[in-house]
């Protein structure tokens, strides 16, 4: 049944207004691809290479587009906020559709009869309206009477509550002009809204109806209009920008730095050592900036921040946001508005990434900033500066440590690796050769593969990844010092690793095949879980109370998640701490901070409360790090020795251990 209600010219005008509210929408995605694209002009052939782009298999990313992007799956971690945020966007989106569906009345099709009438574009959109309205309400009132500390933190962004009252005011005349049309028309089955407000207008004639209906109309319309023409020149620009943005994360998690290609320095064009400007960062991390929404989950995560340090990650996105859209792109006092000290407070543990609603990829941007103050301004901590010091004189970060780097085996049998013999190489790595405390962990470790006869070995000279170095900023040092190590596999033959440290894995994983390394690497926790369910090590279950802290290099970064757990549960009864997994604390060691981590309260030290709160008897983790981090903070409240690498906790287990 076509509708002759409202005048077809008056649909025509309307959809140029459609077309030109677009068009400002576009213009404002232009405008942000500008943003992130200083010097560039957008024109057809930058188009064109984005189709082509896009054409290319797996050039996005899908799996987060969808779940992050469109299904804001981060934002349940706070049930109400992903609830109301979920009512708003799905019932936009049906509402959206709705309108699209109306104009095929036009050409004889009976959009409001039968069964897709009654669901869809009658019940449907009412309760889409309805769940809206409730949603926008959550967020004003969220926002003007309770607001979290994470919004007012740092700086506020302004305009939502604004936008947000508005967009109330787009959904009530859009009920109403629904009223006045049923008080014309007569009253529709589901339109449940539409019939109440129809019955609130008391007796008015025909004639008011209709042009009450047409009035509002027009008033929903050109509302609805404005709202679309501010989405991309405004806070709600998130709308596009979010979604955008996880379609073009990465596949792997966690922190991943960009190589520096020291052998073009010489040329024309040398590449930035680090970054001391906006102009220095990659489009991609110019988009975070813009995408940001200023919600500040990252700080609520953030050890530091939550440790009383200067770091707060929300404030270096807000800053780099409002560099960027004054155009100081080549403003080089954002590294001081920054901050020194807030730079180098980072841990590196990803937990804000893991938080963030709109996939910024915040220690990526502030180690960048941190490689500036190392390569190019020889800024470093104090403490920091003699580890990194004692990296180049002494190949490991370890300041004042008197132990011999063969201390660990004293006492063992242990095979040297030999090529075209031996499978493994067992990578002892830097804390465990010089940290004492971390020594038992290989000694457990030998142990364990020699009761499981596993063909291993070690190197016959201790070496440190250079992965230190890369997280506090020296790349110089740490391509030197992998560049060395990828020559020596490569002539002894290694193939395969065996790694008692979460860093070490990590780096041999993720940034030693930019060097030519590339390695078959497994974790000692995963490998003891292996070993475990081939009957390799035999299961011999306690009934002590353990608690296992993730490394953040394992979980958040790596996604070794279920392996460690099930070690732990092969001895002793697994209790969870409140934060775990994915969303565990730090210990603190992260980005360098084992040699940092002055100020406010010690990270160790609010990671080990928790662990004792939970009852357990024992503290498990599979990083010597966090082994360290932990046994210090833990110190604290007890001399007696609660924390263990997982590789100790199965090695005391086994028979005439």
């Amino acid at each position: 049944m076509a509708d002759h209600s409202i005048p077809i010219s008056n649909y025509v005008i309307l959809t140029l207004l459609i077309h030109l509210a677009l068009g400002i929408l576009v213009y404002g995605l232009v405008r942000s691809w500008k943003l992130t694209n200083p010097g560039k002009s957008f024109s057809l052939d930058v188009v064109k290479s984005m189709l082509a782009l896009l054409m290319q298999k797996d050039a996005l990313n899908l799996a987060a587009f969808f779940q992050r992007g469109v299904l804001t799956s981060r934002l349940f971690k706070r049930p109400a906020s992903g609830i109301a945020h979920a009512m708003v966007f799905f019932g936009s989106i049906v509402l959206i559709l709705g309108h699209a569906v109306y104009p095929l009345s036009f050409v004889g099709v009976d959009v409001f009869g039968g069964a897709f009438g009654y669901w869809f574009m009658a019940l449907g959109r009412n309760l889409a309206g309805v769940l809206v309205l409730l949603g926008l309400l959550f967020f004003m009132v969220r926002r003007l009477v309770f607001p979290p500390v994470r919004l007012l933190e740092g700086k506020a962004r302004r305009g939502f509550v604004a936008l947000e009252a508005f967009f109330l005011v787009v959904i009530g005349l859009g009920f109403t002009t629904e009223g006045f049309r049923i008080a014309y028309e007569g009253a529709h089955a589901g339109m449940f809204v539409g019939n109440f407000l129809s019955n609130q207008f008391g007796e008015v004639t025909a004639d008011t109806a209709l042009r009450s209906f047409r009035l509002f109309w027009w008033m929903h319309g050109l509302a609805g209009l404005v709202l679309i023409s501010t989405i991309a020149h405004s806070p709600l620009a998130h709308m596009l920008l979010a979604p955008i943005n996880a379609a073009l994360a990465r596949r792997k998690p966690g922190v991943q730095l960009r190589p520096i290609d020291f052998d073009a320095l010489e040329s024309e064009n040398p590449p930035p050592l680090g970054v001391a400007k906006l102009a220095d960062f990659t489009p991609k991390a110019r988009f975070d900036f813009l995408a940001c929404v200023w919600c500040g989950r990252c700080n609520e995560v953030c050890p530091a921040t939550q440790t009383g340090k200067p770091l707060k990650p929300k404030s270096i996105i807000v800053t780099a946001a409002e560099y960027l859209r004054e155009g100081k792109f080549e403003d080089e006092s954002f590294l001081d508005a920054v901050g020194f000290e807030a730079t180098f407070n980072c841990v590196t543990c990803g937990a804000c990434m893991e938080a963030c609603p709109v996939s910024i990829r915040h220690p990526e941007a502030i180690v960048e900033m941190r490689r500036h103050f190392v390569m190019e301004r020889s800024e470093l901590p104090e403490i920091m500066s003699h580890a990194n010091k004692n990296l180049e004189t002494r190949e490991h970060p370890f300041v004042g440590t008197s132990a011999s780097p063969d201390a660990w085996r004293q006492g063992l049998d242990v095979p040297f690796f030999e090529k075209g013999v031996t499978e493994y190489l067992l990578w002892i790595g830097c804390a465990i050769t010089y940290e004492e405390r971390a020594q038992s962990v290989a000694r457990a470790m030998v142990k364990l593969l020699q009761h499981a006869k596993v063909s291993f070995g070690i190197l016959e000279q201790a070496r440190c990844t250079g992965d230190p170095a890369k997280q506090m900023g020296n790349e110089i040092l740490f391509q030197e010092m992998a560049s060395t190590n990828v020559e020596e596999f490569s002539e002894i033959g290694v193939t395969k690793m065996i790694t008692m440290c979460a860093h070490c894995f990590n780096s041999f994983d993720r940034y030693y095949p930019e060097l030519g390394g590339n390695y078959e690497i497994v974790p000692h926790a995963v490998l003891l879980d292996q070993l475990i369910a081939a009957g390799k090590i035999p299961k011999i279950a306690g009934s002590e109370k353990i608690t296992f802290h993730d490394p953040c290099y394992l979980a958040r970064h790596n996604d070794v998640i279920d392996g460690p757990r099930q070690v732990v549960s092969s001895v002793g009864e697994l209790v969870e701490m409140p934060r775990n997994k994915k969303d565990s604390f730090c210990c603190g060691a992260g980005g360098g901070n084992y040699w940092g981590g002055a100020g406010g309260e010690r990270i160790n030290d609010v990671r080990a409360k928790e662990a004792l709160q939970t009852g357990a008897d024992k503290i498990a983790t599979a990083c010597p790090f966090c082994l360290l981090m932990l046994t210090d903070g833990v110190k604290k409240s007890t001399d007696e020795r609660k924390v263990f690498d997982i590789a100790e906790l199965i090695a005391e287990k086994l028979p005439n251990a």
